[in-house]
């Protein structure tokens, strides 16, 4: 079976190119199964701008995405999703982590304490704070939003490596408690954006991505495309780098249910 990409965006965030349409014939084009649309779901008005779409657009998204499931059916499956910062906010109503339309719900931390971490305009925070604190607080984050209950994925798992600043202590103890009360429950997507950052990574790192497996902990693929031509980018590596781990299966949603594609 082909393979999923269940991070892509729309032009609704305010910084992302091209149409539905033009994703998923690229999605298409890359000879992937499955294409998931997984927008930022709305901030709050002085977080917005340039970064989700507003709350009264939410229906307007879902609408773009909904429409197009039946008119590709039978060429590739199309999910709709969200991508949802934790801690949340309430400009997201909460009727649509059940919503029946949506197959899936991304779980993302960009924000530690209010700082946009993950911002170029704002990277100055990491020279005014002990790296090995971030990454606590970081993890202590992702802690929370696994253990809510409320996601299926696990959106740039490491994504506070962003800019290249590692952390001096080794977190593997801290990376597998995250799982021990939630393990099975949710999927961790291996997301290729990393390799376009300045860390030039994926996220998860290998080492990260080796640990999980050992922790049984279920993956999926997430290209986190912000135009069309990004769609799929560099699966074939991410695959690689799954098989060297062990994994032979890779996670897929529909209606919020969970089932395996052999890799």
């Amino acid at each position: 079976m082909g393979l999923v990409d269940y991070h892509t965006h729309t032009a609704l965030c305010g910084h992302a190119t091209g149409t539905v349409e033009e994703y998923i014939e690229a999605a298409i084009a890359k000879g992937l199964s499955e294409i998931g649309f997984s927008d930022h779901a709305p901030l709050p008005e002085g977080l917005r701008k340039g970064i989700t779409m507003h709350d009264g657009q939410t229906e307007e998204y879902l609408a773009s995405i909904v429409s197009q499931i039946s008119r590709y059916k039978g060429r590739i499956a199309v999910r709709t999703g969200f991508e949802v910062d934790f801690p949340l906010h309430d400009t997201f109503d909460q009727k649509y982590f059940t919503d029946p339309r949506i197959d899936y719900l991304i779980g993302s931390c960009h924000f530690i304490d209010g700082w946009a971490f993950d911002h170029p305009d704002f990277i100055d925070g990491f020279s005014k704070r002990d790296i090995d604190d971030i990454y606590s607080r970081y993890y202590a984050i992702l802690k929370d939003l696994i253990s809510s209950g409320i996601f299926h994925i696990v959106g740039h798992f490491d994504l506070v490596k962003k800019f290249g600043h590692r952390a001096k202590k080794n977190f593997s103890k801290e990376i597998a408690a995250l799982f021990n009360a939630a393990r099975h429950s949710i999927s961790v997507e291996i997301n290729t954006a990393g390799l376009r950052k300045p860390v030039e990574e994926m996220y998860p790192s290998e080492d990260i991505v080796a640990l999980l497996f050992s922790l049984n902990v279920p993956v999926t693929l997430g290209s986190d495309a912000h135009s069309p031509d990004e769609v799929g980018h560099a699966f074939s590596s991410a695959v690689e780098m799954l098989k060297k781990a062990g994994y032979r299966k890779i996670s897929a949603f529909e209606k919020r249910r969970r089932f395996d594609i052999t890799l």
